[in-house]
């Protein structure tokens, strides 16, 4: 098997070469087809998550190179463990990625993904960056029948995590109004599951007016660019405040739009990565009754929905760049300068440079 993936800190990724193992009782082994590639790769390859202040949450210490980069896999099952049933070798799945540790409280529920335990492919364990992935139970795996597996491959984190932090927001209500940070492919995603589960009312926000005009042609009804606009357009788009605000950037400057722009009892859901740290005036949050939630990925429950939004024809999955596995390091060195206008998805199966 062939994989691409992080040897030293925050250099580029290298070309790793095994054997392709055999699944255990009960393991499922993937043939890849297709694996998204999400800015959280670009961090994971620096070897740190910037938390603000100077400060540096370093992966060093906790996660064992080599790690194999990629967390939105999708594939064709290749042999399964002897106690594995109704998993069929051929049919096609998407993989939950974010693997709990199967015991506690929250992976009882369903929800491995708020496991303190967790386990994630492309971090803690070998990603989608691979010709072969190897899944640990059947219960990480979604059935994608009837899908483009390239354009479905992204549901498995930007998807799901669009997903999860649209529903933080509550169902959609007249006169309601919310704001999206950030137009790159996250928040494409996000606008277009806004839309499906009824939002009429949205306003597209970023820095690159290229961005902007995709997110337009998708059909929001505003969009602002935040170098030349801010808090007071944003209210005055809004019609007197936002009820809510999805921040797929993640910095300081973008969180520091919540109070001023949202009405009250209007809720903020921070989800971008981009590093920083934010100050809010606890006084105002109380008596603005202003809620500010975090968000990240969601459970294979969530995958599921999300997968039948999209064969419902309630959800059109956005156009994706694919591109073959060897480009994996360019892929990360472009989103990283911010070349990329939606998602790149690598082709597992491709052998050309």
């Amino acid at each position: 098997m062939q994989s691409y993936g992080v040897t030293e800190w925050g250099k580029p990724l290298q070309q790793i070469v095994r054997e392709t193992p055999a699944p255990g009782p009960n393991e499922v082994l993937v043939r890849l087809s297709y694996c998204g590639v999400c800015h959280s790769d670009v961090h994971v390859r620096q070897g740190y998550f910037d938390m603000g202040g100077g400060v540096k949450n370093s992966l060093a210490d906790r996660v064992k190179l080599p790690v194999v980069l990629g967390h939105e896999p999708i594939g064709v099952v290749a042999a399964v463990g002897a106690e594995v049933t109704d998993v069929r070798v051929g049919d096609t799945y998407m993989v939950n990625p974010w693997i709990g540790c199967g015991k506690c409280a929250v992976c009882q529920q369903g929800q491995d993904n708020l496991c303190e335990a967790m386990a994630a492919m492309g971090i803690a364990r070998p990603g989608g960056f691979s010709t072969h992935l190897m899944v640990p139970d059947k219960r990480y795996l979604v059935d994608v029948k009837g899908i483009d597996p390239a354009r479905a491959a992204v549901l498995a984190c930007s998807g799901v995590t669009a997903y999860s932090a649209v529903q933080k927001l509550g169902p959609p209500q007249a006169g309601q109004c919310v704001a999206v940070l950030g137009c790159g492919g996250l928040g494409l995603i996000g606008i277009a599951i806004l839309q499906a589960l009824g939002h009429t009312n949205i306003i597209a926000c970023d820095i690159d007016d290229a961005k902007l005009e995709t997110a337009r042609a998708a059909g929001v009804q505003h969009v602002l660019n935040l170098k030349t606009g801010g808090a007071a357009q944003l209210l005055a788009l809004a019609k007197g405040g936002l009820s809510g605000m999805i921040d797929f950037v993640g910095a300081p400057a973008t969180s520091a739009l919540a109070l001023p722009s949202l009405r009250k009892g209007g809720r903020f859901v921070s989800v971008g990565l981009f590093g920083g740290a934010t100050t809010i005036p606890l006084v105002a949050l109380a008596m603005r009754e202003v809620a500010v939630l975090g968000s990240a990925v969601g459970s294979t429950a969530q995958m599921r929905e999300l997968v039948e939004l999209v064969r419902s024809g309630h959800l059109t999955l956005p156009a994706v760049q694919v591109r073959p596995l060897a480009q994996a390091e360019q892929s990360l060195q472009d989103l990283e300068a911010g070349h990329v206008t939606g998602r790149i998805v690598l082709d597992t199966l491709a052998q050309a440079e």
